[in-house]
């Protein structure tokens, strides 16, 4: 069981040191503040998964990049609650951009009343188009992401398939496998940055297949 009364002196020399127990320690004081303030800057954008993934980055960025903090400039509570409002701002402008493509493809759909039968002809092709194109890229990407899950080990797919598809929270995967929260978190972290780094290179190869001859 996690001693639940460690001052942050002794937090902080715990995770220097590389103390799991330091990081659970951590993890039980502050995640539920976290997780609170994360909700808040969030605004209402993206759901509680979101704002609990960015509570997860968090505790694993303070894991493994504690010799950032530097006691003398403020306290650990303060450092932790910065490095969170800039993930959590950085996780909101990621959800708006998403939900401003939405939006924006969604607008297209109504077709002004007032203009002419033309002009709603139009707008209904472009629609078609646009519609036709969203389809085709969902498919391109469900094909990238498939073939970026089959480069993570099998536990990881693991791990990424309960949380994200299943929709399984961190203790119920840590019944099943056995393992951690800190070695899940840790695992779901490195596996979504394997994720994005391959879709970013699958989406930079797929552009430059593309490009016309010649063309820089």
């Amino acid at each position: 069981m996690v001693q639940d009364d460690w001052p942050d002196d002794a937090l902080y020399a715990g995770l220097v040191a590389r103390e799991p127990q330091a990081l659970e320690a951590l993890i039980q004081r502050y995640a539920r503040e976290i997780t609170y303030f994360i909700r808040l800057l969030l605004n209402g954008v993206g759901t509680a998964q979101d704002a609990e993934e960015c509570a997860n980055d968090l505790f694993v960025t303070a894991w493994q990049e504690i010799e950032a903090f530097i006691p003398a400039r403020g306290s650990l509570h303060t450092w932790l609650t910065m490095r969170a409002k800039y993930i959590a701002l950085d996780r909101r402008r990621q959800l708006q951009r998403r939900q401003a493509a939405v939006t924006s493809l969604d607008g297209e759909a109504t077709v002004n009343r007032n203009g002419d039968a033309h002009s709603g002809e139009r707008r209904l092709a472009q629609l078609t188009d646009h519609n036709m194109e969203g389809i085709l890229e969902q498919r391109e990407r469900r094909e990238e992401l498939r073939t970026a899950l089959e480069t993570l080990p099998d536990l990881d797919r693991y791990l990424v398939y309960m949380r994200y598809f299943r929709l399984a929270s961190t203790e119920e995967i840590s019944t099943k496998t056995g393992l951690s929260r800190h070695a899940i978190d840790t695992r779901l972290w490195r596996a979504r940055k394997t994720l994005r780094d391959a879709l970013e290179e699958q989406t930079y190869e797929r552009v430059r297949a593309l490009k016309q001859p010649g063309q820089p």
